[in-house]
C-alpha cells in the first residue's frame, strides 16, 4: 500500500517520509518530480522555476497539472511508494494518508534553527518566523482553494493525524506502520493521535468527565485541551506513551494562528 505523508510547515513530513525511504519504500516528493520536469526540457531547476514562476503570474498553472498527473499515475501505477508532497493524498486517493501536526511555537523553532544552520537570513528571530509560517499557512489555503477547491487544512480528508511536537521521526514512522496495518485491517478509518504530554488539562471539573470512555480534547489555536478522559491521559503520561488517541469534542472559537478543521475529525 502506498503512503501519502503531508503536515502543516516545520511537522518533519519530509524527515518521516525519508526513514520510510530507507525502509524499503519508493520514494517520490514534489521537488523530485519538478526537478523530473526540468530535465526532460534540458533546463536547469532554477531557469525551470523562474519560467513556471512567470507563467503562474499570468494564471497559467500547467506545470502544476504536470505534476498533479505524474502523482496521479504514480499512485495508480506502482505500490510500496511514500509520497511527500502537500497534496499527493488528494492525487494519490489510494493510499494511506497521514498528516502530521506540531505545535506552532515548536515548528517556528525547527524551521528558525535550520535557517540558521543553513547560514540564511530569512528569518530576524523565531518570533519573525513564527508570523512567516502563519502567513505562509494562511496563503496556501487560499491557494488550493482556489486552484483545486480543497481545504488542504480540514483534517478529515486523512487517515491517520498524528502529533510530532514531542516525538522523533523515527517514533512516527513506527506508529504510522503500525495504524497502516490496523487500517487494513478493517480496525479504524480515522484516527487522531497526540503526545500525551502536549495536551492541557485545565484546572476545570470537566476533564474529570468519564466522556464517550476515551480521551476527549478541545482545539483552539493549534493547542489541545482536555474535555474528559483524565485518568486514562495521567496512565498515559505515567507510562511514558509517545501517543494517544483522542476525540475531538469541538473547537473553542477565536485565535487567528488555528487554521486546521477537526471539528468533522471524531472517528
Amino acid at each position: 500500500m502506498n503512503i501519502t505523508i503531508t503536515g502543516n510547515l516545520g511537522s518533519g513530513k519530509s524527515s518521516v517520509a525519508k526513514i520510510l525511504k530507507e525502509k524499503g519504500y519508493e520514494y517520490s516528493s514534489t521537488g523530485n518530480i519538478f526537478r523530473q520536469l526540468a530535465m526532460e526540457r534540458g533546463l536547469s531547476v532554477e531557469a525551470f522555476n523562474k519560467q513556471v514562476n512567470e507563467a503562474a503570474s499570468r494564471g497559467d498553472h500547467s506545470v502544476d497539472k504536470m505534476i498533479d498527473d505524474t502523482t496521479t499515475r504514480i499512485g495508480e501505477e506502482r505500490d510500496h511508494v511514500v509520497f511527500d508532497s502537500r497534496l499527493a493524498w488528494h492525487f494519490a486517493p489510494k493510499s494511506f494518508k497521514v498528516f502530521i501536526i506540531t505545535d506552532l511555537d515548536e515548528a517556528s523553532r525547527r524551521v528558525f534553527n535550520d535557517s540558521l544552520r543553513a547560514n540564511s537570513e530569512s528569518y530576524e528571530s523565531q518570533d519573525a518566523c513564527r508570523k512567516a509560517l502563519i502567513n505562509r499557512q494562511k496563503l496556501e489555503t487560499v491557494r488550493y482553494k482556489e486552484i483545486y477547491d480543497i481545504d488542504y487544512y480540514d483534517m478529515s480528508n486523512y487517515n491517520l493525524v498524528i502529533e510530532s511536537t514531542n516525538a522523533a521521526p523515527e517514533e512516527i514512522v513506527q506508529e504510522i506502520l503500525d495504524k497502516m496495518a490496523a487500517y487494513q485491517n478493517g480496525k479504524f478509518d480515522k484516527m487522531i493521535e497526540l503526545n500525551p504530554s502536549s495536551i492541557k488539562v485545565p484546572e476545570k471539573e470537566r476533564s474529570e468527565k468519564e466522556g464517550t470512555g476515551g480521551i476527549e480534547v478541545f482545539e483552539k489555536d493549534g493547542v489541545f485541551t482536555l474535555y474528559a478522559g483524565k485518568n486514562k491521559l495521567d496512565e498515559a503520561v505515567t507510562q511514558g506513551a509517545k501517543f494517544v488517541a483522542v476525540r475531538i469534542a469541538g473547537s473553542e472559537p477565536g485565535g487567528e494562528d488555528s487554521f486546521m478543521n477537526f471539528t468533522s475529525m471524531n472517528s
